[in-house]
């Protein structure tokens, strides 16, 4: 039997900015969301070019702010990639008007986020951790937040969603 899946909303966290008209107006504008990447990041690397998404310090209108959704002590327990995810998929939920209020509208709400490694930096942190000063230094959300399923994870915890959930 073959379903069809319909994308009713949209949202963006980009290295072009957040929200879906701002970075198609600044797309259309011929805007690039490339920088010179910093020292820190390119110092031993041939290429000093990237895409890194602005918080609202360097990009007042359109900078990354995650406590937009979520919540600050929520935050603290998710990689970046899931905070860029939740707020992406807010800004579509919101596009597409859908809250479902029933069980049966919860159960047929599926969430599909794709990653290519999840948190990387945070599993990074872990192995430093955990070689010095030791595993018992890392927190107990350490695994949850670079876990690549986690972002649709928290999508469908935060909204109540019970259908499928992917991480391609």
């Amino acid at each position: 039997m073959t379903r069809r899946v319909v994308v009713t909303g949209l949202g963006i966290v980009s290295p072009l900015g957040c929200g879906v008209e701002l970075v198609w107006r600044r797309l259309i504008g011929g805007c690039s969301g490339l920088r010179l990447l910093a020292d820190e990041i390119a110092d031993d690397l041939p290429a000093k070019v990237g895409g890194i998404v602005q918080d609202r310090t360097t990009d007042p209108e359109g900078g990354f702010d995650p406590e937009i959704s979520t919540s600050r002590k929520e935050l603290k327990k998710m990689a970046r990639f899931i905070q860029m995810a939740m707020v992406a998929a807010d800004e579509a939920l919101t596009d597409a008007g859908w809250i479902p209020q029933t069980n049966h509208d919860r159960e047929r709400t599926a969430t599909i986020v794709a990653s290519g490694i999840g948190g990387f930096p945070a599993l990074a942190h872990a192995v430093r951790t955990g070689e010095s000063p030791g595993v018992r230094r890392l927190s107990p959300f350490t695994i949850p937040s670079f876990l690549s399923n986690l972002a649709a994870g928290q999508i469908s915890i935060k909204h109540q969603f019970r259908g499928r959930l992917v991480a391609p």
